[in-house]
C-alpha cells in the first residue's frame, strides 16, 4: 500500500444477502479511498460428476447465478463511481479469492459471514474463515443481523 489505505479490495459474492453485505461495506471502503474493486464470483464444482448433457444445464444455471451476483456489483459500484470489474472463477470458493487477491495484489479482502451456529462450524468450515486462516491480507467480514445475534 502506498498512499492511500487501499489500492485494491476483493470482494467475495454469491448473491446471497450477506454477500450483498459485504458488497455494500467493499463499495462504501472503495469509494473512500478510491480503491479498485474486483467482486469474484466462484462456482465449486467439485462435487459434481454429471453426464455432458446434465454438465450443459449445470453451467448455465452457474452462469445464470454469476450474472445475478454481479448485477448487484454493478449497480452499487456504477451508483457509487466506483471502478471495478467482475470475476468468474471456478474452484473451491476461499483458495480461489485467496488466490485472485494475491494475483492483483489486493490490500485487503471483504467477505460476508453466513451466521452458521456453532456445530456447523465445527464441521463444515465456513468461506470467511478459510480465507481468513489462508490470506496474507487484511480481511473485513461482514457480519449480518442473524451472525451479530447468535441466530
Amino acid at each position: 500500500m502506498t498512499g492511500n489505505l487501499y489500492n485494491t479490495i476483493v470482494v467475495g459474492t454469491d448473491g446471497t444477502e450477506y454477500a450483498k453485505k459485504a458488497i455494500n461495506a467493499a463499495v462504501g471502503l472503495a469509494k473512500l479511498t478510491g480503491a479498485k474493486l474486483y467482486a469474484v464470483y466462484v462456482s465449486d464444482v467439485s462435487n459434481i460428476t454429471p453426464t455432458s448433457v446434465e454438465w450443459e444445464l449445470i453451467a448455465v444455471n452457474l452462469k445464470v447465478e454469476a450474472e445475478a451476483a454481479f448485477g448487484f456489483v454493478r449497480e452499487r459500484a456504477g451508483a457509487e463511481g466506483v471502478n471495478f470489474e467482475t470475476v468468474n472463477l471456478s474452484g473451491a470458493a476461499a483458495h480461489e479469492i485467496v488466490q485472485y487477491a494475491n494475483r492483483v495484489n489486493a490490500d485487503l479482502i471483504v467477505v460476508g459471514a453466513a451466521g452458521k451456529k456453532a456445530i456447523e462450524r465445527l464441521i463444515l468450515g465456513s468461506v470467511s474463515e478459510k480465507i481468513i486462516r489462508s490470506a496474507k491480507q487484511q480481511v473485513l467480514v461482514v457480519r449480518s443481523d442473524a451472525a451479530e445475534s447468535g441466530k
